[in-house]
């Protein structure tokens, strides 16, 4: 569950930034903005090789937090990872270490782009929800831009919201269910317990991902089906326009799903 966990926020910062179509996020934009003004350079780019490498380091060091949890040494560890930047920097302008400032920057770039997994990895790996909430909370943020997002971006959006549930619902999920295991750690059916709500969590996922890729797909029948003003129509094809082919496909589905239980609550009847 924590394997799946972890292995979810990481697919979901991924994908958090496919979404953006290569824009920067409102808030990258923001710190760069910021160093702008203090007339530095914007050190803060969202290229996939950084994302990559923003992963990479977030898994690391949010990995790094967890054992030093495990060890009961957060504090120095976090007082250390606070200051090395500053350490680096330091060095380096002093040129006692030979780090280029385009290293620095890359760096920067990586753990601003990786906080979501500093954060939410060892809140997964030791039951902590405050970090999983706050992991939560980066990688929500991560897909917002000032300019948008259309459809051509609707299947990383689909996988982003995956693999968000997937991280929330694991990692909430193992935190409540350590704290069943120390109470029924003599019970031999808390594994078929949690076996059973892992199948059942899957089978949602499933059956959830295929309504919605089916709901959207219907945008497509309509085309097909609509006249041709409608289909060539702005509102047709912007996101307005296939949310409510969205909202007509459940109406359907709940006009048929009514129209089903009806008959067959009455055949039970009779």
């Amino acid at each position: 569950m924590q394997v799946v966990a972890t292995v979810a926020l990481a697919a979901g910062t991924l994908l958090g930034h496919a979404i953006t179509q290569e824009q920067a996020p409102l808030l990258t934009q923001a710190l760069n903005v910021m160093l702008g003004w203090g007339g530095l350079d914007s050190i803060f780019l969202v290229t996939p090789a950084a994302v990559g490498g923003g992963i990479l380091l977030g898994a690391l060091l949010g990995g790094t937090l967890a054992f030093a949890d495990s060890r009961g040494r957060v504090p120095l560890v976090l007082a250390v990872l606070a200051l090395l930047p500053f350490l680096l920097s330091w060095l380096s302008l002093t040129d006692r270490l030979p780090i280029a400032p385009v290293t620095l920057h890359a760096l920067a770039n990586y753990g601003w782009l990786g906080l979501p997994l500093l954060c939410g990895v060892p809140g997964i790996w030791r039951s902590n929800l405050p970090a999983i909430a706050l992991g939560a909370l980066l990688l929500l943020v991560q897909p917002l831009t000032l300019e948008g997002n259309d459809v051509a971006a609707l299947l990383p959006i689909l996988g982003f919201i995956v693999c968000f549930m997937l991280y929330i619902e694991l990692a909430y999920d193992h935190l409540r269910y350590a704290r069943l295991a120390r109470i029924m750690h003599h019970s031999t059916e808390f594994e078929a317990v949690l076996n059973w709500f892992g199948v059942m969590l899957l089978l949602t996922l499933a059956c959830t991902t295929a309504l919605t890729a089916a709901a959207f797909g219907f945008h497509e029948v309509l085309a097909e089906v609509l006249p041709a003003r409608f289909r060539n129509s702005i509102e047709f094809n912007t996101i307005y326009g296939r949310a409510l082919s969205v909202m007509v496909f459940f109406t359907l589905w709940a006009i048929a799903q009514t129209v089903f239980s009806r008959q067959f609550l009455a055949r039970q009847v009779e």
